[in-house]
């Protein structure tokens, strides 16, 4: 810039001063040893003008023929990396239009040219988990991992996958390795199915009300959700010492005591450890209060030492609740267990004028057999077979 104002200077100097000069008569003598010059001002004004030109045309030449070699060289670079983007862009487009071979093989080939490698890599990745090629798409995610193992895109990636194929545990063990859980939403989303379907419910409780917060879980699924974890808990409680059932039941928050479904999930791990002494009057209180068909199908598991008395209960309960038609079936059921065939057959009848079914005929059938009543179990049995 500084070398065209320069010439651009010198053309109107030379303007201006060349009509002026012309009309001078004086000259310019230059001697060096035997050679001598001779010449007017305004022609060495010229020569100087044309020498300068002439400099500036030479070096403009040596310039573009000594970078003429470092553009052509680059150029065929340049050309790689931009077949790389839209081989990139192409393979996506494969991906999404379902031709997985094609798009496994364009992203591979040409992540090392690509300017995202990451998204080349997890392009393959998602087409060889389509392909069924599950230890070359665990390849592309290592190669991923190589660049970048903390990108949030790579790790996401590789959880869906592996949710997608139901490798559960292979999830769980890697998401353990992982130094910090990332607050990102999908992830969170992702986690709770690995943590749901493995039963640890202890990672399950922490990821549910952040993402009750973000609007990626709705209120009922946050209550679902923390019902089943509260579940699990105390199962796993119930098999290591069911001593200790009891003590966590009652260390949890009073709306999750309240909860039915884990009253009731509580009151079945103690019925079947024989300890239903424990929760027998708590499960008629609740009863009592209102009627969950839950707690009344449960009562049919009790003991037989405990039936008679669960049973006198629930006839006493039937008063409350008279066209519910699980509590004359329950009674049928503790009946049963006490071979009180008649009482059985009386109560199963009360249950079948309720709500008649395949299931309570079977039951009456199954008493008027015990009874020596080979012609009513018979008709018994016709009548199930139209509840089919």
């Amino acid at each position: 810039m500084v070398r065209l104002l320069l010439l651009a200077l010198i053309i109107c100097a030379g303007l201006l001063l060349g009509p002026m000069l012309m009309d001078q008569k004086g000259y310019v003598l230059i001697a060096f040893n035997d050679w001598t010059i001779e010449s007017s001002v305004v022609v060495l004004v010229m020569v100087i003008f044309l020498f300068y030109a002439g400099l500036q045309l030479l070096e403009w030449a040596v310039v573009n023929l000594l970078s003429l070699w470092g553009r052509t060289r680059h150029w065929f670079g340049w050309r790689r990396h931009q077949l790389a983007r839209e081989k990139t862009l192409s393979s996506l487009l494969d991906l999404a239009s379902g031709r997985f071979d094609l798009a496994e093989k364009n992203s591979a080939r040409y992540a090392n040219l690509s300017d995202q490698p990451i998204l080349n890599y997890l392009t393959a990745a998602n087409a060889a988990q389509r392909l069924g090629k599950k230890q070359q798409r665990d390849k592309y995610l290592e190669s991923a991992a190589l660049i970048d193992s903390d990108d949030s895109a790579l790790i996401v990636t590789r959880l869906k996958l592996l949710v997608d194929e139901q490798e559960f545990e292979a999830a769980a063990t890697w998401l353990a390795q992982q130094p910090v859980t990332s607050k990102q939403p999908q992830l969170m989303r992702l986690a709770l199915q690995v943590y749901q379907a493995t039963a640890q419910w202890e990672l399950v409780l922490p990821l549910v009300h952040p993402l009750l917060k973000q609007q990626q879980i709705s209120q009922q699924q946050c209550l679902q959700f923390e019902v089943e974890a509260h579940c699990g808990l105390l199962g796993n409680i119930a098999q290591q010492d069911i001593e200790k059932l009891t003590p966590a039941f009652k260390d949890l928050s009073r709306k999750l005591r309240n909860n039915i479904d884990i009253f009731t999930h509580y009151a079945k791990l103690n019925i079947k450890s024989d300890r239903y002494d424990v929760v027998e009057d708590e499960i008629f209180k609740r009863l009592r209060k209102n009627m969950h068909c839950a707690l009344i199908a449960l009562l049919s598991e009790v003991p037989e030492e405990a039936a008679q008395l669960s049973s006198d209960k629930l006839i006493a309960l039937e008063k409350q609740y008279p066209q519910e038609v699980m509590i004359p079936q329950t009674i049928a059921r503790l009946l049963s267990k006490l071979r009180c065939w008649e009482q059985t057959k009386v109560w199963t009848l009360k249950a079948i004028e309720l709500a008649p079914s395949a299931g309570l005929y079977h039951q009456l059938a199954h008493a008027q057999q015990e009874l020596g009543e080979k012609n009513g179990a018979l008709s018994s049995y016709n009548n199930a077979l139209a509840y089919l």
